[in-house]
């Protein structure tokens, strides 16, 4: 994962789920790719780009 893929993952995660930054900083990385993942198949049910 690019450092790019990081900073536009945690934007998902604030913008989607309103995480703060703090949240994302304290989660493991495995979390956080799980949640990552959970926005974007969100999104895309809803007919969103994700």
């Amino acid at each position: 994962m690019r450092d790019g893929d990081l900073w536009a993952g945690a934007a998902l995660l604030a913008r989607w789920f309103r995480f703060q930054p703090s949240e994302i900083d304290s989660l493991e990385v495995a979390d956080f790719l799980r949640w990552v993942r959970l926005a974007r198949e969100q999104i895309r049910d809803e007919g969103g780009s994700g």
